[in-house]
């Protein structure tokens, strides 16, 4: 009868303190860290939904910027966080990729709670507009004809986009040469000034292509740009490669439901709004919706999926 008493007694006070939390959460700043450089999609993206949901939460949403390792930096520094809902950070498909290649200091599943995917990366593939490829399949062609000729930039290594290319150039027997930079905006620069033939990277590519600087001729995704419905995909063009790479915010392991319901439920409504929208049109960074669960279970599917390609592709870490 006592325990019987007590354990009613403790679930009426753990009930009374998670009401609590989802009453007074949050009531300070909320740090949303950045995994890329200043200035780049991801980020003009975050900084624009940390605008609006500060707004509906009514506390700033702070963002800090921690660019390297196709995220893993950023990932790890909000590893060690507490789960209380006041440091987030944002999770892009490069880091379901490098957690093959390299030996990282977390583990993307177990280590971090699920809150919103909110959007999907584009996988443009892309030239000088003064190059003689006017098409991806005479870019393939020059390629297999001229081994190690073609140099790519991509934004880093261990990146989708560098999984992507390797996979591709084992599938259709090219040999061509990676070139990572720390970010797309450095890739484009090199692409721009004749250092690299080809640039795979999802930066704001559509403000070099309005003026005819850079040629659109692909990309790997799912299904076409809507603003490019003329360019086609990989499979499209017969290749059998699709990548997959979303966008979305974690927290760390042990984030409450409630605390992650308050955040999931503030980030859909901001991502919603027609401002938050005709941005993500302008930078051709297509939105793409899925709550804390079924971010979960994309996350289990991408860990499998680019494993079995990076092992492929023989870039896996060799223990």
């Amino acid at each position: 009868m006592k325990r019987a008493l007590f354990w009613s007694f403790f679930l009426t006070i753990m009930l009374a303190i998670t009401s609590s939390v989802s009453a007074e959460y949050p009531d300070k700043p909320i740090n949303c860290v950045v995994s890329f450089e200043a200035g780049g999609t991801t980020d003009i993206a975050a900084r624009s939904m940390a605008d609006l949901t500060s707004k509906i939460l009514g506390q700033p949403m702070v963002v800090i910027n921690k660019a390297g390792g196709t995220g893993s930096v950023a990932l790890a520094s909000v590893k060690k966080e507490k789960p209380d809902g006041y440091n987030i950070v944002i999770v892009a498909g490069g880091i379901f990729i490098s957690q093959h290649m390299r030996q990282l200091p977390f583990d993307i599943l177990k280590d971090f709670t699920p809150i919103i995917q909110w959007g999907e990366y584009p996988t443009p593939v892309l030239v000088r507009d003064d190059s003689p490829w006017k098409t991806f399949k005479e870019l393939v062609e020059y390629a297999k004809a001229n081994p190690g000729k073609i140099r790519y930039g991509t934004s880093g290594s261990g990146s989708i986009f560098h999984l992507a290319m390797e996979t591709f150039a084992l599938q259709e027997g090219i040999k061509w040469t990676h070139i990572p930079f720390k970010g797309g905006h450095p890739a484009a620069m090199a692409l721009l000034g004749g250092h690299i033939e080809v640039m795979v990277c999802a930066i704001d590519f559509k403000s070099f292509i309005r003026p005819g600087q850079l040629r659109f001729l692909s990309s790997f995704g799912q299904s076409r740009l809507p603003s490019f419905p003329e360019i086609p995909t990989w499979k499209e063009l017969g290749y059998n490669i699709e990548m997959i790479h979303p966008a979305g915010w974690v927290g760390p392991k042990g984030l409450p439901k409630v605390v992650v319901d308050k955040l999931h439920g503030a980030f859909k409504e901001a991502i919603e709004k027609p401002e938050f929208k005709k941005l993500m049109k302008d930078i051709e960074f297509p939105i793409n919706y899925r709550n804390p669960q079924d971010l979960g279970l994309l996350m289990k599917e991408l860990t499998e999926y680019y494993r079995k390609l990076v092992k492929q592709a023989g870039l896996d870490k060799k223990e």
